[in-house]
């Protein structure tokens, strides 16, 4: 007979929680390499390259196209506000009550 110790046919085998982590990272690293793998073989061919470029590139760099109307930048320039009021009226207003003054000052 051999030293080692022989456990009765249905017994639970003795195992560790680390060596079932272990099992499932080298699964994950295997599952990783063949992803890589089949990357490589499509760029040694140039389906990759195909792929590339035929795969669009959205403007906002989402996964997935996203249902909005598109803006585009208008060449007229916002006004300035100040204080809620546009510039250009508070402008003509304070020209206005001086021209006023000016007059009713004479």
């Amino acid at each position: 007979m051999s030293n080692q110790t022989m456990l009765p046919q249905g017994s639970p085998q003795p195992t560790s929680w680390l060596g079932q982590i272990g099992g499932f990272l080298s699964d994950a690293v295997g599952a990783y390499a063949n992803f890589e793998a089949v990357k490589a073989r499509k760029n040694s061919t140039g389906q990759g390259r195909l792929e590339h470029a035929a795969t669009p590139e959205l403007e906002n760099g989402a996964a997935v196209q996203v249902e909005t109307p598109k803006t585009t930048p208008n060449s007229t320039q916002q006004e300035t506000l100040v204080f809620g009021v546009p510039q250009k009226t508070l402008l003509l207003g304070f020209g206005g009550l001086l021209v006023v003054g000016l007059l009713l000052r004479k």
